[in-house]
């Protein structure tokens, strides 16, 4: 039978996966009554799905953050991750932000009776739309003035865009040219088979075994993004006046920790901030180095300040607006130059103030009046750059321009463009080098005496060698096998060392416990390290940290029978009872309107009506396992499981809002169900713009995301779909079902085919890929012309963030309007 003669789920007879709940009796109501309430219903699923999402990434985070020891190439014992961070990107991270989606595809086949449907694909074409261009622009006009981000792992970032590109153009191959409407076995395994295909070259990017980049181009590109040099500037900085630097050199001072949060992170926070009203949480990750990336100069706007003076005028300006330099050098040159009317004689005043850099520690600041004869274009300031021998960060100071003037009555003086110079004193002494004399430290478990439990104190000595200078570093103790709270007290906070203290001291606190009968072991970890200094890279945790693995034994062992079987089961006790707790306050905190937080403050009336309407999903997703249940795969399935159920009961809400409103179920996919699918993900990659000194975790994940969207959400059921019409055969349901179609006669042939329409999913690709092309074409541009994807001055982002907009903006219009049109020739 034709789709004119089908009954739809919103009418009477019609049924989805779960809905409509009062059956018959429900589908006599008013429309209008309905699509209020279905609206809302849709609304108030997007909130639990968030919530429950919040969890899985929870999962997810607990699960990559995994660390171990292993044999380093130089014999000593190195403390690495489990999961390659590319890697967990793109399976694990992907899995968790593409979930409701890659769910709702593979439920719409069950659903169907393995039938493909308009809503799950075109959900996933829909939501990669949102994601690109939408979060793209949120995260391009969510960085301050001026400040601009890059991404920084640029070789795995080509790959994934590369192949995101190609996804979607395979997608439109299979349904509108290869097969045309028709999805076969082969297809729909090669489309599975593209995602790990798709891990295992970012992963080779990753390691750089594939190069698009070379790393030379990403350090030179590093320092155009920070210092928003040109290219004269460059050179300046290269050399000054004999001064040579090398690339290392020129690089130094870019240098900043690796160990950022991931999207995971990012997601977590961004959600409870939302359902919980909880303040930004001060950061526990080891480098939150939100500087990397200072203001870019704007050129002069030409609209503002005093009017231009008349001709004939000379106007005075520096040479360049940055000049750097070693603090060797001695003195710098800066040349102040004239242009316009060089007959006159002109005067100008000059002088300098601090910046980082101070007068007379770093240099001799001067100050006085420069005097340019008739035909004399340039004049030299000679400043003297003190040198000492304490390490520390590369500082700057500024030397200004002030009253330029002429005696002459034919013309007269004025400023240029480039009244104020800065100069960027890089240092060149011996770093300190902070480091530990072990690796590892084995320690007794604390020691209790008529039956209380006691503690010990753990002094673990810290070092540096060269350098007399003050220098610090941060410290934070962190999981292992044993667990904070009951194996050990949580050490955090900074480490000093004083002018030509060479030595400094960590105290941790071991705690006596009776839960296990074997060793466990946590770690002590110093990063951030400030004032020149660096750590030791024949440690562990090499140059961007220093890892102490701390190992308690037990001096009883209490070998009862619960204590032998979790460790036979390989359950860490420890944790589970934490997890025990853990589990108890998860109730607790769901019926609190900041979620257990005390630092979260009073309540707003908007923050306690978002509680009053998630509380029965808080309560019903406190039933899932805590993180520290086995390594936090019992809480990663299982809220996988009720992702899956929420899922569910959007692609019939979904239906029946599409149903009432005589809305194709495509137009609804690509507007109502991806934008609320992916809002929880714009918060994420907003927090992660603004905070994180690199745009990896905000858009550099996009791309990935999208390409898992495709050879998950797709693939998977393409796959099951192709297999299970090819063993069914042609039934008379499925010859029923495509009757009406305008190529049945064609399908009608050989065995069982698994159809899925091209039609407007086709042309909905066709629009997204041009608009992705337009759109990686604009971040490319920004990143030569601005020296970064996010961020810039204030004009050059707000039209970028305008334009995407509009791109997606055009997309949904082309696409619902090549939809409804379809569904008005077709009479459905």
């Amino acid at each position: 039978m034709s789709c004119t003669s089908q009954v739809k789920i919103c009418e009477p007879g019609g049924q989805g996966i779960i809905l409509p709940i009062f059956g018959e009796a429900e589908q006599e109501w008013r429309k209008g009554l309905r699509a209020v309430l279905y609206l809302l219903g849709l609304m108030w699923l997007f909130l639990a799905v968030a919530a429950v999402s919040d969890i899985f990434m929870g999962a997810i985070e607990e699960i990559t953050s995994k660390k171990k020891r292993v044999l380093g190439p130089n014999g000593k014992h190195v403390t690495i991750k489990v999961w390659n961070d590319t890697v967990a990107n793109l399976t694990l991270m992907a899995l968790g932000s593409s979930a409701p989606e890659i769910l709702l595809s593979v439920i719409e086949l069950f659903g169907n009776s393995f039938y493909s449907g308009d809503l799950g694909p075109s959900t996933i074409v829909g939501s990669a739309a949102f994601n690109l261009f939408c979060i793209s622009a949120v995260c391009v006009s969510a960085i301050k003035d001026k400040e601009v981000r890059y991404i920084k792992d640029m070789n795995v970032y080509i790959v994934t865009a590369l192949i995101s590109l190609f996804a979607y153009l395979w997608l439109y191959l299979v349904v509108s040219v290869i097969s045309e409407d028709i999805v076969d076995i082969y297809e729909g395994i090669l489309t599975f088979f593209f995602f790990p295909m798709l891990v295992g070259l970012a992963f080779a990017a990753d390691k750089g075994y594939l190069k698009f980049i070379k790393e030379r181009d990403i350090n030179q590109h590093a320092v155009k993004a920070k210092l928003a040099l040109t290219d004269e500037d460059l050179a300046r900085f290269g050399k000054e006046h004999g001064a040579q630097l090398t690339d290392e050199e020129l690089c130094k001072y870019l240098a900043t920790d690796d160990q950022r949060l991931s999207k995971a992170a990012y997601r977590k926070k961004a959600v409870q901030q939302l359902m919980h009203g909880k303040p930004e949480a001060k950061s526990k990750a080891r480098n939150q180095n939100f500087s990397a990336v200072v203001p870019v100069d704007d050129p002069p706007p030409p609209d503002t300040g005093p009017p231009p003076p008349p001709m004939p005028q000379s106007l005075v300006l520096f040479g360049a607006r940055n000049f750097a330099v070693l603090e060797t050098v001695g003195i710098i040159r800066l040349p102040v130059c004239r242009t316009g009317n060089l007959s006159l004689t002109a005067m100008v005043d000059y002088h300098c103030y601090d910046g980082l850099a101070k007068n007379v520690e770093d240099y001799e600041a001067i100050e006085g009046t420069l005097t340019f004869l008739p035909d004399e274009v340039e004049k030299i300031l000679e400043i003297i750059i003190v040198k000492d021998n304490i390490p520390e960060d590369n500082e700057d100071f500024y030397v200004e321009l002030t009253n330029a003037r002429s005696a002459s009555k034919d013309g007269f003086a004025a400023l240029g463009p480039i009244a104020t110079a800065r100069v960027m004193i890089v240092d060149t002494d011996v770093p300190s080098v902070i480091y530990t004399d072990e690796d590892c430290i084995p320690v007794h478990e604390a020691k209790s005496e008529e039956g209380n439990k006691e503690e010990q104190v753990l002094h673990i000595t810290v070092r540096r060698k060269d350098g007399i200078g003050p220098v610090y570093c941060k410290y934070v103790t962190e999981d292992g096998s044993a667990v904070e709270g009951r194996d050990y007290e949580r050490a955090e906070g900074e480490l000093t060392f004083a002018q030509d203290e060479m030595t400094a001291e960590v105290a941790v606190t071991i705690l006596e416990s009776c839960c296990y009968d074997h060793k466990e072991d946590f770690r002590l970890i110093l990063y951030d390290a400030t004032g020149g200094a660096k750590f030791d890279p024949d440690t562990d945790g090499g140059e961007d940290s220093c890892v102490i693995t701390i190992v308690i034994t037990p001096r009883i062992a209490t070998r009862d029978i619960r204590s032998r079987t979790m460790r036979a089961l390989g359950v860490n006790w420890q944790k589970t009872q934490k997890g025990h707790e853990n589990w108890k306050d998860q109730f607790a905190n769901a019926l609190t309107v900041n979620g257990g937080d005390e630092e979260a403050g009073p309540a707003s009336g908007f923050q306690w009506a978002l509680h009053l309407l998630t509380l029965p999903w808080k309560l019903i997703f406190a039933m899932i396992p805590p993180v520290e249940y086995c390594g936090g795969w019992p809480c990663f399935y299982i809220s996988l499981a009720f992702i899956g159920v929420v899922t569910a009961f959007i692609s019939d809400l979904a239906g029946l809002v599409g149903c009432v409103l005589d809305m194709p179920d495509f137009v609804t996919a690509i507007t109502l169900v991806a934008l609320g699918t992916s809002l929880p993900d714009t918060f994420a990659s907003k927090a992660a713009a603004e905070q994180d000194p690199y745009a990896d975790a905000s858009i550099g994940n996009v791309t990935g995301s999208n390409s898992v969207n495709v050879f998950l959400g797709l693939g998977l059921p393409w796959t099951i779909g192709s297999i299970y019409w090819a063993a069914q055969g042609r039934t008379s349901a499925w010859q029923e079902k495509y009757a009406g179609k305008a190529r049945f006669e064609e399908w009608n042939t050989g065995g069982g085919k698994f159809i899925v329409i091209g039609g407007d999913l086709g042309y909905s690709v066709v629009i997204f890929s041009a608009g992705a092309l337009v759109c990686m074409s604009i971040l490319f541009l920004r990143r030569k012309v601005l020296g970064g994807e996010l961020g810039g001055p204030k004009v050059c982002k707000h039209i970028t963030a305008v334009i995407l907009v509009l791109i997606w903006v055009t997309y949904v219009i082309l696409s619902s309007i090549r939809s409804l049109q379809s569904a008005a020739e077709s009479g459905c």
